[in-house]
């Protein structure tokens, strides 16, 4: 199967198959039941049988490669009609100025712009082809079952509240996946509330930092929750404050011994009961940010008039280096603060680590976990740097209450999502779907046609 991908006949093998497709196969007059692999045209009487020979069987392995190549191939061809669409656009639109009245630049405008969502469709189409394929061969090299890339999805309740979620992670262009998220996170305070806790965590210069912070930060999470006396507001976004820091320290242990640079960065979010407010129904939420992943949260106006119109509410500031009060942090602790292609941190001087030279070592979010050169800088040949270093791993909070009469849905992706699609173009995206995984995959896909060069992941929760 191509998924409807334009020009590409049906693949033909010469290997033997197992029967024809005209119709089910019958045994004492009943229809037995048929599992198909459209890609190598085989089908099988029982999902073990198509699961088995999709986890061993040299050729369906072949046929994938051979369905990657053109996949590919495709992918290229699409991406070269997108070009030469904009290109037209862009001339269409020095045009409209001398539209003659009637009408037909912008009636050779819409026409464009029509072919060019075609096109973006077919795009991430290939792509999530692609993103499939990947799986599959993952469980080829750790020798076990690959785990398709649909939308995970999850329900929980916090109280009244009931929440569905959905996530979906790409690899994208890039040469490493280095994103992770978890939903399947359920914390217990002290006295037994529940909480329900989602992230999504954006690594980069490896993936051992961000690997390490899915590992460890929701157990650190529960024991810091845990051993506070009594579960409010304050309360929560001390224990997450600890958690980060125990999560940050330890990894920096590790990293010193290794010599690691990798980081990450963290958007997180925590359902809660709001046990002070006497109101066993009331549920408030917890926003943590640390980096340039984001937390935005669809909220309905006019709900009752029945014409409600939809708000995106941004629960989150982006750690940026240009960030005013972050330049400031970080010029106060001797660092440097730069444009090269996006605005960076640098340090002020080189460093010297793993046994070279770093002329200037830079960072395009101003907090992260990990990244210890820009937080040990001292200690590795950069004097001019204040100890504690220029990049921190602490959090920044934001609390809302939640309204299920009101608020539709909370979107949380990294930056991969934000730096091709405005806040309320992502609330619009999810707004369409039916159901939170669905949104997360329309998310996903839409920045990917969107131009997106980086690995792209979304978790939706959807509340009611």
């Amino acid at each position: 199967s191509f998924y409807g991908l334009k020009g590409n006949a049906p693949m033909q093998y010469g290997e033997a198959r197992s029967g024809s497709f005209d119709g089910p196969e019958t045994r004492g007059g009943s229809a037995l039941p048929v599992h198909v692999c459209f890609l190598c045209q085989r089908k099988f009487h029982s999902a073990d049988a198509l699961n088995q020979h999709e986890q061993l069987s040299d050729l369906h392995r072949r046929n994938l490669m051979q369905q990657d190549e053109i996949v590919h191939a495709h992918k290229q061809d699409v991406l070269t009609g997108i070009m030469t669409l904009r290109r037209r656009l862009h001339g269409e639109a020095g045009l409209t100025s001398g539209d003659r009245g009637d009408g037909s630049t912008s009636s050779s405008r819409s026409r464009l712009e029509m072919q060019l969502r075609q096109l973006l469709g077919e795009f991430g189409q290939a792509q999530e082809m692609l993103e499939h394929s990947r799986d599959v061969f993952a469980g080829y090299r750790t020798g076990g079952a690959y785990s398709e890339r649909v939308p995970k999805r999850l329900e929980a309740t916090v109280g009244p509240l009931v929440l569905e979620a959905g996530a979906v992670s790409w690899q994208g262009n890039k040469e490493m996946q280095e994103d992770r998220f978890f939903f399947k996170t359920q914390l217990r305070s002290a006295e037994g509330h529940p909480l329900m806790c989602f992230a999504v965590l954006d690594g980069h210069s490896g993936s051992r930092c961000v690997d390490h912070v899915l590992e460890r930060l929701p157990e650190n999470l529960q024991a810091r929750i845990a051993s506070k006396p009594a579960l409010n507001e304050e309360s929560l976004k001390q224990a997450v404050n600890e958690a980060c820091m125990q999560t940050d320290n330890d990894f920096l242990a590790r990293a010193r011994e290794g010599q690691m640079m990798d980081g990450s960065t963290m958007i997180l979010a925590i359902f809660f009961p709001e046990a002070s407010s006497g109101t066993p129904a009331a549920v408030r939420l917890l926003i943590s940010n640390v980096g340039d992943s984001r937390a935005v949260l669809c909220r309905a106006a006019n709900a009752d008039a029945g014409s409600e119109k939809l708000a995106a509410l941004r629960l989150s500031d982006d750690h940026k280096p240009n960030r005013p009060d972050e330049q400031q942090r970080i010029r106060s602790r001797g660092g440097v603060v730069d444009f090269h292609g996006v605005h960076r941190v640098f340090l002020p001087s080189p460093a010297t680590f793993a046994g070279r030279v770093i002329p200037r070592c830079g960072l395009a979010v101003s907090r992260a976990f990990g990244d210890l050169l820009l937080k040990e800088a001292e200690c590795y040949g950069c004097d001019r740097v204040a100890p504690g270093g220029i990049v921190s791993a602490v959090p920044e909070h934001q609390t809302v209450a939640i309204d299920p009469a009101t608020d539709r849905f909370l979107v949380l992706a990294c930056d991969g999502v934000w730096d091709v699609l405005r806040d309320d173009d992502a609330v619009a995206v999810c707004a369409s779907q039916a159901g939170a995984e669905l949104a997360a995959h329309a998310l996903v896909r839409h920045a990917f046609a969107a131009g997106s060069g980086d690995n792209i992941t979304a978790l939706v929760v959807a509340l009611s």
